[in-house]
């Protein structure tokens, strides 16, 4: 009886952790369309990003960082905070960000 229940926790502990290796991954790099300034996003290690905008006429890359919220990646430029949303393999920042697609 006791053998069971160790065997039952050893894979329940080997669900979990396979559970949290399929966690979604959003690193890379994305080029944005549909949105007022943004051309492409690159979703880096330690949270950072770098975000590459034309603004008048004049394209600017700026350091950024990030986090994953449930199925949002929240990005931070300059202390502002934008939301997009995980769909997939793109990002959706709704009219500001437009659609961002891994390449």
């Amino acid at each position: 009886m006791k053998t069971k229940y160790v065997s039952l926790l050893g894979l329940a502990v080997v669900l979990v952790l396979l559970l949290a290796g399929c966690s979604k991954g959003v690193k890379g790099t994305y080029s944005c369309k549909g949105g007022l300034f943004l051309q492409g996003i690159t979703l880096g290690s330690d949270d950072k990003a770098f975000v590459i905008g034309n603004v008048f006429g004049m394209i600017q890359q700026k350091a950024a960082t990030y986090r994953v919220e449930r199925d949002n990646v929240i990005l931070t430029v300059d202390g502002q905070s934008t939301p997009f949303t995980i769909k997939g393999r793109a990002l959706d920042g709704g009219e500001l960000g437009g659609i961002c697609t891994l390449q």
